[in-house]
């Protein structure tokens, strides 16, 4: 054992990967702020025509959904690659090999989650939802304008369901 050094190079290397897994997960959910009451809203300058403003709203609400679920593919995509980056180095210490498989095991388990959240949501009539599972809990978008009691006992039922997280970690977020 060398004296002076506290961290070698793979211990800086996980370091790294999990300070870009937790920089991903925050851009996530800067992106979902709970103070806003409806994400999305757009208002049109200009326009005369209340239906083309409706065509329009559609397409921003299409947009936001499918905006936010490649910006979360993108980010995890970098942040896998940083892990397999890492997993290919030759001098990497067997601690640290099982860190990042676990890393990986862990996103790959937060997106088949939120694959299945949002696929039983959009079964359970929500026509679009986006699910966001961080480490602290879970945050729905969901397509309504203001949600019923019934309808949050549904999305809280569908993730409680699929993940093990409690109904106090639970967001839903109802967008117009």
């Amino acid at each position: 054992m060398k004296k002076g050094k506290v961290f070698g190079k793979s211990q800086v290397t996980v370091a790294l990967m999990v300070v870009a897994l937790g920089a991903a997960i925050w851009l996530n959910t800067k992106y979902l702020p709970s103070d806003t009451k409806y994400l999305g809203e757009t208002s049109f300058v200009g326009n005369t025509s209340g239906e083309n403003a409706i065509e329009t709203s559609a397409t921003a609400e299409t947009d936001y959904f499918t905006e936010s679920k490649k910006e979360r593919e993108k980010a995890r995509k970098e942040a896998i690659e940083l892990i397999e980056e890492t997993l290919d180095k030759d001098n990497l210490k067997e601690g640290d090999k099982k860190s990042a498989i676990a890393k990986t095991e862990e996103i790959a388990g937060r997106i088949e989650k939120e694959a299945n959240i949002e696929a039983l949501l959009k079964a359970k009539g929500f026509k679009e939802a986006v699910a966001v599972i961080n480490d602290t809990g879970v945050t729905v978008v969901v397509k309504g304008e203001g949600l019923t009691s019934q309808q949050t006992l549904q999305i809280q039922d569908v993730i409680t369901s699929e993940t093990e997280i409690t109904l106090a970690n639970i967001k839903i977020i109802p967008v117009k």
